[in-house]
């Protein structure tokens, strides 16, 4: 089955390569094993296992993120490759090279495809998206009003109740958001590495602490689509994260999300999103390509 995620949830494992497969052994007995091919990316969600180099070099190879996540399923760490795409040095160089006139009208368009996206999962949940339609139609190059935050304040609290806040670090609610951002994120980790672009070389954020501050920039338009996943399963706050949710959340990754050239599973369209990305970087793109917010019925198959 392709486009899987492998998460490792129990502690003491041990994953390697064995022929074409990741193999998982505990206790010096093998207790699983997963084509590489298939995989989308590699999640250790608990302290005290260990990786083989031999797997991580495979992983590479093929793009695979292996992502390590500390409290909250926040990420960590990841792995990405530094070879192995044609014309890696010609897209980072023109990254890094990147105007600041570009990097805010980058921004402005991921910005406005966020809050759209946020206008219509309130939309979806019955409440009205006129504020944050406004707000998207104001956005300038750059967002400097942070029509972001502003919209931030708007959407949390109507999609579920005024009681909530978004807390990083939370219990719940907030680690079931936690969760599906890091399947995000690694699907754009592997679309970053495919394009040949730097994670450390941003548009936006620019966290001195944060090695992948552009993973952060291109998920941006897609956390709504998490979001959306999240309400349409109707979790309470106190949801406790089962393996049975996680689960369900991680079949994001094959979640129909529309795009301007027709809807793609979110894993390639992280891809593409990506792509779209280098070529803006090299002058061949004008806009960046950028996601819509999938239907109701396609989330309710999930």
């Amino acid at each position: 089955m392709p486009d899987q995620i492998v998460e490792i949830t129990q502690p003491g494992h041990y994953l390697s390569k064995h022929r074409g497969f990741l193999t998982v052994h505990s206790k010096g007995e093998q207790i699983g094993q997963v084509p590489l091919d298939d995989i989308l990316a590699v999640l250790i969600s608990v302290p005290g296992c260990s990786v083989s180099t031999m797997l991580i070099d495979q992983l590479c190879q093929r793009n695979i993120p292996l992502v390590i996540c500390g409290m909250s399923y926040l990420p960590s760490c990841y792995t990405l490759p530094v070879q192995g795409y044609g014309h890696q040095f010609q897209v980072m160089r023109a990254q890094a090279e990147l105007s600041q006139p570009q990097r805010k009208r980058a921004w402005q368009q991921i910005i406005r495809a966020k809050l759209q996206n946020q206008a219509e999962v309130l939309a979806c949940a019955g409440h009205s998206p006129a504020s944050l339609k406004r707000l998207a139609n104001k956005v300038k190059s750059g967002d400097p009003e942070n029509c972001e935050a502003q919209g931030a304040r708007l959407y949390w609290q109507k999609l579920f109740g005024s009681e909530f806040r978004r807390d990083q670090n939370g219990i719940g609610l907030n680690a079931a958001l936690n969760y599906a951002y890091a399947i995000v994120r690694g699907c754009v980790a592997r679309g970053i590495a495919g394009a040949g672009l730097h994670p450390t070389f941003s548009i936006h954020h620019k966290n001195p602490h944060n090695p992948v501050n552009l993973i952060d920039d291109l998920m941006e338009p897609f956390r709504p689509i998490a979001d959306y996943l999240i309400w349409q399963h109707g979790y309470a706050e106190d949801v406790e994260l089962t393996p049975e949710i996680k689960k369900r959340l991680a079949a994001i990754v094959s979640l129909p999300v529309p795009l301007t050239d027709g809807a793609s599973p979110l894993s390639l369209a992280t891809v593409k999103v990506c792509r779209s990305f280098a070529n803006y970087c090299l002058g061949q793109d004008s806009v960046c390509l950028l996601p819509g917010l999938p239907t109701s019925l396609s989330v309710a198959a999930l």
